[in-house]
């Protein structure tokens, strides 16, 4: 049996045989470099916080760029817009949502029409009251528009889900977009235009506004804009994640006229704007500690600078200077400052300290950790790339490490027996949500955020009577087939499995990665389950093995995702009413004959990528809001498929009008031409009730369900 050794005991007994002729070398070399080495430091800081803004910044305004220029070609932007509403409202307001440092999107034309969306969630209550806005708006909507040969201005204030709050009526029309910089601008190029920072004429800010002509006859021109505020609060965030580490580091955007576009210290910039009744740009000594102007003075056009500058106190700073893209304004320039004392001072004591602690360590160690290294390195790395596989769930067994370090030869065990725990572990768990959950590098903590998902639920029709009628062995053993073939078709799908609730599944899509896909992915698992889920019972029908006929549902809303549980023992999952709502639409395939529901808003992700059939307006046991649920039939299908579901949207639609009698018309017209379904079924007996005794006038098409 090989000696074993604490790794203790080895590493001291090699030391004491240390040698002392590379101390003086390395000690003389470090203390020469050590002040140098901080500067360059404190240097290369600077210039990497400086890059790292002129990037953001670039993210900054890039999206008012791609808005515009998309906005410009899309369909019905020429439209006029009626006294209440515009047909693009709704990307106007996703625009917005997405996008959090536009304050506005808007369109104006040559007839003086115009229409706005605003973002007012980030305004003071100053700018607020200057609209009229109620406390809790988060939206507001300004359309300008020709009534009785008068022009005519409305406004309308929303909440955050976009319900309307109040309006208000302006007989008295004081704004015309044609007279604005904006679209003079635009007009008079056929480009991509950007203006110079200007005090906006609603919402009181200051800005730049980002704008396009659509080059229709209507000279209708469709613009964005971007607050100084929303770039002060971008500074701010940077400074705090780039330059945390130094107490009074101060970042701005100036004009080498002296003009102060931006600044970190974002609270101090926005009250002197809210000082002022019309809103002016400050000069660039107006806030922060007095250093800018100095910067300012300093300041050569051109390219990057590295400057040191003294403060109005005495102070010495360092300063990185480089020039900015001209939409801030001509010559603008971001400057990234920080005292020498927050940088330099604890950069010297620690190589003060640095320099001592290696002296000694190197006057007495370095040469025996030469060999030392030897010793213990490579049982080390192989113990190390064994750990790193457990990140991935590799539980294969590699070839075994040796070592004559008791330690080691201990810390191989345990990891071994970690693998086996492990990968007990990962049967219970999925591996792809650990990765993702790992990779991260963030702690699992109680707790979640608010995100829409697809939630996908799948149930096995008689299930209980199955289970009464073969050995609980049996039943085992063909549910654990279908159940493993269902789950790897919902990962190969990018699905996270949630639960199991016996021969029901529980999955969702858009977390923890988020997918821009998600709708059409659930879609795609879902058809494909239930293609293989047929094909399965085919063949298990032939053996003599019940058949698990599955039906499925598929919806879409806002749920929390996250952790829940307790400290010790947490689940990730989704919760929220939109999972317990998909559970119920599940449920009424039992109904309507059907195997695959949908919801609306599935749907309307969707487009027209999947073929799906109406079903019915329904209104399920604890749901609050009706909502119309559809029958997935398939992506890629026959013309025969897609003529039969062609008809049976005419006949829905007569349905949807109330005209039942053309409805049964239509609907035998149906039965004889394309055959019939429990589905056509229901509705053929539905008919006959409401010929027999029609709903109610005032009945609003929605069927309610009392039970689960």
């Amino acid at each position: 049996m090989a000696p074993r050794f604490s790794f203790k005991v080895t590493i001291l007994t090699l030391f004491t045989v240390l040698t002392l002729g590379l101390s003086a070398t390395v000690l003389y070399v470090n203390y020469q470099r050590s002040s140098t080495t901080a500067l360059r430091v404190a240097e290369r800081l600077l210039e990497q916080a400086g890059s790292r803004i002129v990037a953001s910044s670039d993210q900054l305004i890039e999206p008012l760029f791609v808005v515009t220029n998309s906005a410009a070609m899309l369909p019905g932007i020429d439209v006029s817009p009626n006294a209440v509403e515009h047909p693009l409202a709704p990307i106007f307001f996703s625009v917005l949502e997405r996008n959090p440092q536009m304050i506005a999107v808007y369109l104006g034309n040559g007839a003086g029409e115009f229409y706005r969306v605003a973002n007012l969630s980030g305004l003071r209550a100053k700018a607020r009251a200057a609209l009229q806005a109620p406390p809790d708006t988060a939206f507001a909507v300004q359309t300008i528009g020709m009534e009785r040969g008068r022009r005519i201005e409305r406004w309308r204030f929303l909440d955050a889900q976009k319900r309307e709050l109040s309006r208000r009526v302006d007989p008295d029309v004081t704004y015309d977009p044609r007279k604005r910089p904006w679209y003079e601008a635009a007009r008079a190029s056929n480009r991509l235009i950007v203006t110079n920072v200007y005090p906006f004429a609603t919402t009181p800010s200051l800005g730049l506004t980002v704008a396009r002509s659509v080059g229709d006859a209507k000279g209708t021109v469709f613009a964005s804009d971007l607050t100084l505020t929303s770039v002060s609060r971008s500074l701010a965030a940077v400074r705090a994640s780039q330059l945390s580490g130094t107490q009074n580091a101060e970042i701005a955007v100036f004009t080498l006229e002296g003009a102060l576009a931006a600044h970190s210290d974002n609270e101090a910039y926005e009250r002197l704007l809210d000082a002022a009744d019309t809103p002016r740009i400050p000069d660039v000594g107006e806030v922060g500690s007095g250093i800018m102007p100095r910067i300012l003075a300093s300041t050569r056009p051109g390219g990057p600078q590295e400057l040191r500058v003294a403060g109005p106190d005495g102070v010495e700073w360092l300063a990185h200077v480089s020039q900015l893209k001209p939409v801030f304004g001509k010559e603008a320039y971001l400057a990234v400052a920080v005292p020498v004392s927050d940088v330099l001072g604890p950069l010297a004591r620690s190589a003060r300290e640095a320099l001592l602690i290696s002296a000694l360590v190197v006057l007495v160690f370095v040469p025996l950790v030469y060999f030392a290294a030897g010793a213990v390195s490579a049982p080390l790395s192989r113990v190390t790339r064994e750990v790193s596989s457990l990140q991935n769930f590799d539980m294969a067994a590699g070839p075994p490490v040796r070592s004559v370090i008791a330690e080691i030869q201990d810390l191989t065990a345990a990891l071994t027996r970690t693998k086996v725990m492990l990968a007990a572990f990962a049967k219970y768990v999925p591996k792809n949500l650990v990765r993702q959950i790992v990779g991260s590098g963030l702690e699992p903590r109680l707790g979640g955020e608010r995100r829409p998902v697809t939630v996908f639920f799948s149930d096995v029709k008689d299930f209980t009577t199955i289970s009464e009628q073969v050995s609980p062995e049996r039943l085992m053993e063909f549910t654990s087939e279908y159940l493993d073939g269902l789950v790897r078709i919902v990962l190969e799908h990018h699905g996270t499995v949630d639960k199991f609730v016996g021969d029901q599944i529980m999955a969702f899509w858009n977390a923890p990665t988020p997918n821009p896909n998600h709708a059409a992915d659930a879609c795609r698992t879902v058809l494909a389950c239930r293609d293989w889920s047929n094909a399965r019972n085919e063949r298990w029908a032939q053996e003599g093995t019940p058949v698990l006929y599955t039906r499925f549902a598929l919806h879409l809303g806002d749920a929390i995702v996250g952790n829940v549980g307790s400290s010790d023992r947490m689940d990730y999952t989704v919760v929220g009413a939109s999972i317990n709502l998909g559970s119920r639409i599940e449920g009424l395939n039992k109904i309507y004959g059907t195997q695959v529901l949908i919801t609306q808003p599935v749907a309307d992700a969707i487009g027209d990528t999947f073929v799906y059939r109406p079903v019915d307006r329904v209104l399920p046991k604890g749901a609050v809001h009706p909502l119309d649920v559809h029958e997935l039939i398939g992506s890629d299908v026959d013309s025969a498929t897609l003529a039969r579901s062609a008809a049976w949207r005419e006949v829905y639609a007569l349905y949807a009008r109330r005209d039942f009698a053309a409805t049964a018309s239509a609907l035998a017209q149906f039965r004889q031409r394309h055959g019939s379904d429990a589905l056509v079924a229901l509705y053929e007996e539905r008919l006959r009730r409401f010929q027999a005794e029609p709903p109610p006038a005032d009945w609003d098409g929605v069927i309610r369900y009392t039970q689960k």
